[in-house]
């Protein structure tokens, strides 16, 4: 009766344990994130950061993001630069913490990181040194970005999309500072990944014709004859605005397979977005350039054989175990509230960045040099409302001025 109640004890301890996933953690902080109470949020994930348990990479990249929408770049990059040096050390394979995770579940060990999140570390801080007119840095992150996917691609993975995004903001910066060369190569490159996005024709024009490449200039010209007014007017600049929109998806337990995850849609109620010149009138549409949500679920997606097949692997050693603990003590009993003590423990792996947006997305925006008064108009059901405004922001001649947003709904 004393090993019963003992047994029963320990079964408690391990429900208890198993309800405190990473997602019931964050939840105030997704909470406070969402609704802009950026300080409060920040505070909750410092204390969470202090633990230094499995999850650290996770708290470090939220801290990143809140810092990020909140405005305060500079602290943004000190938590991603922090996360990346995690990512890295957590990227090895822990022979014991492989065994304890088949024999309890995976959050036994240090969370790694899904590839297109590790992706994601470094577009953000490009994001935010150009944000803070630190081109250079910005630069060394889109190359990091760069060496990443390379390296994905030789260990057979697929880069998802090939992160146009990071080579766009690559070639807007070369092209912000007037590193034609650098801009050709990069926009060019956007061009075999995303031909058919609406804001590469013009810069990767007027690049060409910077550098005096004749030949390929024509070809563009013949591609899209939409785009004759490649060339900026000597009173024109630019505004290219960043927009985070939507909330990333979030792993739940597949109903087919309750210990297996998937991604869930979290999407936005927005169709669409738009960026107008109040003075002018001027508008655009942004684009999308990274479609994180479509991203999460395809990587995922493509690891399921191997996931499902650890699982079902770890099923078998726990009745292998559990058989070993009641023969050893010759005790059904014990066999049985050992298997049911193995099998509480486990759950799926339902750890992920959930302070992402669902879509990264760009608009470009010609305008007459000066102080402007921009704003950000979002559309749902074709009602259409001003979610954000920018005032006296200077456009210079020649020059790109970068903005940024984010929009949860």
């Amino acid at each position: 009766m004393a090993w019963f109640k003992n047994a029963l004890l320990a079964l408690g301890l391990f429900v208890a344990l198993g309800c405190s996933t990473y997602a019931g953690k964050i939840r105030n902080v997704r909470y406070l994130f969402e609704s802009a109470q950026y300080e409060s949020a920040s505070e909750e994930l410092q204390k969470l950061v202090e633990l230094k348990d499995n999850d650290q990479l996770l708290y470090l990249l939220e801290l990143g993001m809140v810092a990020h929408a909140a405005g305060k770049y500079a602290q943004a990059i000190e938590s991603f630069k922090e996360a990346e040096k995690i990512a890295v050390l957590n990227d090895y394979t822990s022979i014991s913490q492989e065994v304890g995770s088949v024999l309890l579940n995976d959050s036994t060990k240090v969370y790694k990181g899904e590839d297109f999140e590790k992706i994601l570390i470094n577009v953000y801080l490009a994001i935010d040194y150009t944000l803070l007119g630190k081109w250079e840095e910005a630069l060394v992150e889109c190359r990091r970005v760069n060496q990443k996917l390379d390296v994905m691609i030789s260990q057979g993975k697929m880069p998802y999309q090939y992160n146009s995004f990071a080579k766009y903001l690559a070639a807007s910066l070369f092209e912000s500072q007037q590193e034609y060369n650098d801009a050709f190569v990069d926009y060019r490159a956007v061009k075999k990944w995303m031909n058919e996005f609406v804001y590469l024709p013009a810069p990767l024009m007027r690049v060409a014709d910077k550098l005096k490449a004749e030949e390929e200039l024509q070809s563009y010209l013949r591609e899209f004859p939409k785009y004759k007014n490649y060339r900026l007017g000597k009173g024109e600049g630019e505004v290219i605005l960043i927009l985070e929109q939507g909330r990333g998806p979030y792993k739940v337990s597949n109903p087919s397979f309750d210990l297996l995850p998937m991604f869930v849609k979290n999407g936005s109620t927005y169709e669409r977005g738009f960026l107008k010149d109040l003075s002018s009138g001027a508008s655009t549409e942004a684009e999308t350039l990274f479609d994180v949500e479509s991203t999460a679920i395809r990587e995922l997606e493509e690891k399921m054989a191997l996931i499902t097949t650890k699982k079902v692997g770890g099923l078998v050693a726990k009745r292998a175990m559990a058989y070993g603990i009641g023969q050893a003590t010759k005790s059904k009993d014990a066999e049985f509230f050992s298997l049911l003590l193995l099998l509480a423990t486990d759950h799926a792996d339902l750890r992920s960045w959930v302070t992402l947006p669902a879509k990264l997305r760009m608009a470009r925006l010609t305008l007459p040099a000066g102080r402007r008064d921009l704003v950000l108009d979002m559309v749902s059901s074709g009602q259409q409302r001003q979610v954000k405004k920018w005032e006296k922001i200077l456009v210079k001649p020649g020059k790109i001025t970068f903005l940024n947003s984010r929009v949860f709904e």
